[in-house]
């Protein structure tokens, strides 16, 4: 990947002539050649660093660079950081993957293409801020005028109060106990709330869903989806198409990590992904017309209302338990499951923490309208919530904790405590 490689070595060894070459490559991918080979030299400098294969000063040479200092400026303009940073940072796994050319030609007029520029990330950037249902919403939302933030959006969606766990006959562990699509009744309270109406549509028809999706990206409008564009997410927001459709481009997460997303970003900055259409259970957020958010008062009683189903109800979802029974079961299963590999109990502490965090966004959100009876109870809650990641790291680091079921017995201790606030709070309501 080091060698000496050029428009020039490029054609002559496919016998076109480089600068033919060139504008033909560019036009295909979206790249200049010298572009290409700078992003991939760059990145694969980064696995080097990650696998201690060089130093910094080596791969500044062999990537081509005259001095440390341009090499150095060269790799934080791609990844944000530099070289000395990489490893600790939080875009290790941002890398610019080899492209393969599978072209297909159709259509002649008819390849479309339109997208709605400069949405806000939906990432992991704010580690207190996790939640990609939120993420998407205050995005998508934003990019319509209105004025959101995170912590209020958090809050009256009901997601501060959630919590999910899989029912055993329905799998051990799953990751994606965390998903908004477990606790369906927030996906319409949500934009209820904040005065949008949204229609949901689910099902195993690609075309309607290209239909909604580039009829919703043609009013200026973004998508929402929830299952069935990027694996492992709990929402991606969508924000434009290509070839009609075929591909979809917007902001998700897990768009930097390879084993998820191996395609070159778009030029936007946004995601690109295509053959989304040959996944199944698609799921699919359209926002309709805006018809005036309600006053505080029904703000408070709906969101209460949800607020008492969210902690009371055993089941929302089939074959996952809800609220204060997922507390009890998620608590039952660190003590009690059996596990040959430490990594899938972990990553699922890891995954529902993000339920937990979120209980930080309830206390603002109940002292707002008047509850501090409740805000006091989730002031608590919040405390408990921020201990479980100083007893559990959420590094990847502590999986030999999994060895143990007693060093586990904190972390269920506090689960534990956390459900007897939130029966008290289910009380208060």
């Amino acid at each position: 990947m080091f060698e000496l490689i050029t428009a020039e070595t490029m054609g002559r060894a496919i016998n076109y002539a480089p600068s033919s070459f060139s504008n033909f490559f560019s036009a295909i991918t979206g790249y200049s050649i010298s572009e290409y080979i700078r992003y991939r030299r760059l990145s694969c400098s980064a696995e080097k660093l990650l696998n201690d294969e060089a130093s910094v000063t080596e791969l500044a040479f062999q990537c081509g660079y005259e001095t440390l200092e341009a090499f150095s400026k060269a790799f934080k303009r791609l990844f944000g950081c530099s070289p000395s940073q990489f490893s600790k940072s939080e875009l290790k796994n941002h890398k610019f993957a080899p492209i393969y050319i599978d072209f297909s030609l159709q259509g002649g007029f008819g390849m479309t293409r339109n997208l709605i520029p400069g949405l806000l990330r939906v990432d992991w950037s704010d580690p207190g801020r996790q939640n990609e249902f939120v993420n998407s919403v205050v995005s998508a939302l934003t990019a319509l005028g209105v004025k959101l933030d995170y912590d209020t959006v958090c809050a009256l969606s009901g997601s501060a109060f959630r919590t999910s766990f899989s029912m055993p006959s329905h799998g051990a562990w799953n990751h994606g106990n965390y998903h908004v699509i477990h606790t369906p009744v927030i996906i319409e309270h949500t934009f209820k709330m904040l005065g949008y109406e949204v229609s949901r549509h689910n099902g195993n028809d690609p075309e309607t869903a290209s239909r909604l999706i580039m009829g919703s990206i043609d009013r200026g409008v973004p998508v929402i989806t929830l299952e069935g564009v990027i694996n492992c997410s709990d929402a991606c927001v969508i924000s434009g198409y290509d070839n009609d459709g075929k591909v979809l481009l917007g902001y998700n997460p897990f768009m930097n990590i390879e084993d998820d997303h191996n395609e070159a970003h778009d030029d936007t900055g946004y995601f690109r992904k295509s053959n989304w259409h040959e996944k199944n259970n698609l799921a699919i957020l359209t926002i309709g017309e805006k018809r005036g958010a309600p006053d505080d008062a029904t703000v408070l009683n709906e969101t209460l209302k949800l607020v008492t189903r969210l902690i009371g109800e055993e089941s929302l979802f089939p074959g996952q338990y809800n609220g204060l029974a997922a507390h009890r079961a998620f608590a039952n299963a660190l003590a009690t499951y059996e596990w040959s590999d430490n990594f899938e109990p972990y990553l699922n502490v890891m995954c529902n923490y993000k339920q937990y965090l979120d209980r930080q966004y309830a206390a603002g959100f109940l002292r707002r309208y008047g509850r501090d009876d409740l805000a006091a109870i989730y002031d608590e809650i919040a405390q408990l919530a921020a201990k479980m990641g100083s007893v559990i790291p959420q590094d990847f680091s502590a999986a030999e904790m999994f060895s143990d079921k007693n060093r586990l017995k904190p972390y269920r201790e506090i689960i534990l405590a956390i459900c007897a606030l939130e029966e008290k709070a289910l009380g208060l309501i």
